[in-house]
C-alpha cells in the first residue's frame, strides 16, 4: 500500500473516529469496549484496499464497524449486556442542565434493550445520517427505515410511560 494511501487511510480514521468509539460504548460492555475498538481498526483496515469510495467514507466506517460489532455479538466474542443509568458515561458536556442529562441517559438505557437492528438504526438516526445513508449502511431499503423508525420510536414513547407511570 503507498504511503499517500496509509496517510489518507489514517487521517480519515482519525476524523471518523468518534464513530467508533459511540458505536463501541452503544453494543460492548466497558470491560470489553478496547478489543471491539482494536477489532473494528483491524476490520477497516483490512478492507480498506476494496473501498472503492463509492459511498462515503462515513457511511463506509459505520457499516463496517456495526458489521463488527454485531458479528462479535452473534459469535458471542462481545458480551451484551444490557445498560442501567448508572453505568451510562454518555460524553455529553454540553448539557449542564440535569433534568435533560437525565432525559439522555433514560433515552439511552431504553435504547439499549432494543433488539441490534433497531439499536442500530437509532443509533444512525441520533447520529443524524440521512435515511440514504441508514439504509446504505443497514442494507434496508428507505421505505423499511421510515417505516421502523416509527415503529421504534412508538417502543421508546411506551418506555418512558411505563418508567414514568
Amino acid at each position: 500500500m503507498h504511503d499517500k494511501t496509509k496517510d489518507y487511510f489514517v487521517d480519515m480514521l482519525f476524523k471518523h473516529i468518534s464513530i467508533i468509539y459511540k458505536i463501541c460504548n452503544m453494543y460492548a460492555v466497558e470491560s470489553e469496549r478496547n478489543d471491539l475498538q482494536q477489532e473494528i481498526i483491524y476490520q477497516l483496515w483490512r478492507s480498506f484496499p476494496s473501498f472503492r469510495g463509492e459511498a462515503k467514507f462515513q457511511t463506509w466506517i459505520y457499516r463496517v464497524a456495526l458489521n463488527t460489532a454485531l458479528l462479535g455479538l452473534r459469535v458471542k466474542k462481545i458480551k451484551y449486556t444490557e445498560i442501567s443509568e448508572k453505568e451510562i458515561n454518555i460524553p455529553y458536556e454540553t448539557y449542564n442542565d440535569n433534568d435533560i442529562n437525565l432525559k439522555v441517559k433514560q433515552l439511552y438505557s431504553h435504547i439499549s434493550k432494543l433488539n441490534h437492528i433497531d439499536k442500530t438504526i437509532i443509533f444512525l438516526y441520533l447520529e443524524q445520517c440521512s435515511y440514504q445513508d441508514i439504509s446504505e449502511i443497514t442494507g434496508i431499503n428507505k421505505k423499511n427505515i421510515s417505516v421502523r423508525l416509527v415503529r421504534i420510536r412508538e417502543k421508546l414513547r411506551k418506555m418512558f410511560k411505563t418508567q414514568t407511570s
